[in-house]
């Protein structure tokens, strides 16, 4: 019979069994204590094992076995009298005779018998140890006896099994493989195949004194603590490894029989190793000397003890696993702690996560999202959001800035998204009116002037736009995107089809009907256009003058033209070099205004259009716009607090906002306006702003210049460092 079949016979009769189990009764109760199963057939040698293991231990060093119950020390005893030849018989007065009779060894295991004793190991480590006895029968694959049930109960809840094997049925190849079959059979009982195995497992060959080359202790052990790693290998790489040990290599005849053990053996050991580091082979005698053969009966031959039993390697088995049961069970300790350490870890991770994973995927995610709905729908252009978008991007930033966990975890978030509120609240049409009004502006200086007038090639018949046309056009379509009803959307269009029909006059000024359509675009928009301001008039009235060509004004005398020229050169150094807003801005200014209106159209024309330019660059500062300033450095981890009023206002501090290093806001300022400015060091108690550290406040007419570069906090002895986007004094109109 195959092994296949025999180990699907021993399935099908395990899985019969299992099934019985449920319907025979509970099982049986076993004492407490480490409890080591000893799993081996009829004649494997059980019985003599665990009588010299009990004598044996009376003289090794490292292992020592003391009884702790009268059925166990009566086993030990009578069998042990019974291989010495002493017969033993008690009087019933308390006295007990002895005499000799011819030696024998035990008979076959009738009736099971539960062992219990205390093994010593190492001369300190003691463990309550529970094994049992029983008829090899039972063991057999094909039983299916009460008896074999109770046998397998035992092993399933064993700390560690040791495998007896006979050598002597070697020979016998079926019987091999039944034999096998039943150890696997038990070990599938345990764990599931090619699952981890949780307890020691030990395959002894027993009567080894049989085997060619075993010379005694020296050949109990096959595999040395060293060389322990073969176990983690498939069973050809095992067999390949254990030949190679250096025990084998200059033993031929010991190596063969190893072989042949392993070989025969082979898928018993193909299901152990690689599943668990404790795993060993033992190879040990219970006599050290080959029996004599008495005669034979049923089924069997009968031996009687050799005239000296010196008895090899029985006390290493159980050594090895009680130690190895002791080693597991700590391991098994560890690893619950480490699995309860592992869950424990998980939850928290988790738990530690699920704000950030509800904040950054969720909460953060969803404002943006708004945000950036908004800011595609005007390319980008954050000048030209509508109210309606404005008020959207406020109430997503607020409701973040609100949420219990962003104001408690993420409180940097939350400083941010009252940064937000501030930037978008703030955000109104008169940084979009002023910028527009300004590109109007530069629109009606270009068709005012012929010498900037784009220029048509007849030949090409292609218009050609300057870099500051170009420019300007693409300004005005910045601002043309977003709400359509929304004012700058309006003007813009409003401005982009003027340029349209300007430069369709220069391609063809002989086309009456442009210049009708200008007429009564013109006329109709100064009448009937929402926000027609007087940016739009000036540039209607210039559409207008490419149609009217108006008297010339009386031209100055040469002397006065040649005073004003003279004048205006002196004034052009001075403005040019000066960082004095004051100066730049209202009193260069005034004077460039008396001298544009004496400046003939011919010999001072180029400076009259300089002075233009200059005069409506310098127009823009005296609107209210927003400044972009960045806070270059903050002394000692401070913070500061920044507020504009109207002249001789106090500071509400309402914005709620700490600004540290590097951070940029945006501040609304007119000429006029106050700037405040509060420092909060490292530990002081943050009032936003209304009882800081020390404070500063610029009141003069353009204090937001003042603001820019160092500002001294006299009373702390501190310096902040500020700047502006681009410069606020750089920014100022050049006269060119």
């Amino acid at each position: 019979m195959s092994f296949i079949k025999i180990f699907k016979f021993a399935q099908k009769g395990s899985k019969k069994i299992k099934r019985a189990k449920g319907a025979a009764g509970p099982p049986p109760k076993w004492p407490e204590g480490t409890r080591v199963g000893v799993f081996g057939h009829e004649n494997s040698g059980k019985t003599v094992f665990f009588t010299s293991l009990y004598t044996q231990s009376k003289t090794a060093g490292n292992f020592h076995i003391s009884v702790r119950d009268n059925a166990t020390a009566n086993e030990f005893f009578r069998h042990d009298m019974a291989i010495k030849g002493v017969d033993v018989d008690s009087s019933g007065s308390g006295t007990i005779a002895a005499k000799s009779v011819p030696k024998r060894f035990p008979d076959p295991t009738v009736k099971d018998v539960v062992l219990q004793f205390t093994a010593i190991l190492d001369g300190s480590k003691k463990i309550p140890v529970v094994t049992y006895d029983y008829n090899g029968k039972a063991a057999s694959i094909s039983d299916r006896s009460d008896e074999a049930e109770k046998i397998r109960d035992f092993m399933a809840g064993a700390d560690g099994i040791l495998f007896f094997f006979d050598p002597k049925v070697l020979a016998a190849d079926p019987e091999v493989q039944a034999r096998a079959s039943s150890f696997i059979n038990i070990l599938e009982y345990i764990v599931p195949l090619k699952s981890r195995l949780p307890i020691p497992v030990g395959l002894v060959i027993t009567k080894a004194d049989i085997l060619p080359g075993f010379t005694g202790e020296d050949k109990t052990i096959l595999v040395r603590a060293e060389d322990e790693q073969v176990m983690a290998e498939d069973y050809e790489g095992f067999l390949e490894k254990v030949l190679e040990f250096d025990t084998l290599a200059g033993d031929r005849e010991w190596a063969s029989t190893v072989r042949n053990i392993l070989v025969k053996l082979r898928e018993f050991i193909r299901i152990v190793v690689g599943r668990t580091l404790d795993f060993q082979i033992f190879f040990v005698s219970s006599t050290g000397n080959k029996p004599e053969k008495i005669g034979v009966d049923v089924g069997r031959s009968i031996y009687a003890p050799p005239e000296k039993v010196n008895p090899c390697g029985v006390t290493e088995p159980f050594h090895w696993i009680l130690k190895s049961i002791v080693r597991s069970q700590r391991l098994n300790v560890l690893r619950r702690v480490s699995g309860f350490v592992a869950v424990a870890s998980i939850i928290w991770i988790f738990l530690y996560s699920l704000p950030f994973m509800i904040h950054f995927g969720g909460l953060l995610r969803s404002t943006y999202r708004v945000e950036d709905s908004v800011l595609e729908s005007v390319e980008g252009n954050i000048d030209v959001i509508s109210d309606a978008q404005k008020v959207d991007i406020v109430k997503a930033y607020k409701g973040y800035g609100k949420n219990f966990i962003v104001k408690k975890m993420f409180t940097e978030f939350h400083l941010t998204a009252g940064r937000m509120e501030d930037v978008y609240g703030g955000i109104n049409l008169v940084p979009a009116v002023a910028r527009l009004d300004s590109l109007i502006e530069n629109m009606t200086r270009v068709i005012s002037n012929p010498k900037q007038h784009p220029r048509y090639d007849q030949a090409l018949e292609t218009l050609i736009l300057s870099d500051s046309h170009k420019s300007l056009v693409a300004s005005l379509n910045k601002m043309h995107v977003g709400d359509k009803n929304d004012v700058v959307y309006l003007r813009s269009d409003r401005a982009l089809r003027y340029w349209d029909l300007f430069t369709r006059y220069i391609t063809n000024p002989a086309d009456s009907a442009t210049l009708e359509k200008i007429n009564q675009d013109v006329n109709f928009n100064s009448k009937n256009a929402p926000n027609y301001d007087e940016y739009e008039a000036e540039l209607g009235n210039a559409l207008l003058g490419v149609l009217n060509i108006k008297a010339p004004h009386a031209a100055p005398s040469l002397r006065s033209v040649r005073a004003n020229l003279d004048e205006y050169g002196q004034l052009k150094e001075q403005i040019n070099n000066s960082t004095d807003p004051a100066f730049v801005l209202k009193e260069a200014a005034k004077k460039l205004e008396g001298i544009r209106a004496n400046l003939s159209g011919g010999a001072g024309s180029d400076q009259a259009a300089a002075i233009g330019e200059f005069l409506a660059e310098a127009k823009q500062w005296e609107k209210e716009r927003t400044y972009t300033c960045v806070l270059q450095n903050i002394p000692d981890m401070g913070h500061l607090h920044v507020e504009v009023t109207e002249s001789g206002d106090g500071p509400t501090w309402s914005n709620e906002t700490q600004l540290l290093e590097g951070d940029e806001i945006r501040l609304k300022w007119k000429p006029g306006d106050d700037v405040h400015l509060a420092f909060d060091e490292l530990k002081h108690k943050c009032n936003w702003g209304n009882q800081p550290s020390d404070r500063v406040v610029f009141t003069d007419e353009y204090a937001l210049f003042e603001m820019e570069g160092k500002v001294v906090f006299s009373n702390i002895g501190k310096t902040v460092t500020i700047g502006f986007k681009g410069g606020l004094k750089e920014k100022l109109p050049k006269l060119k």
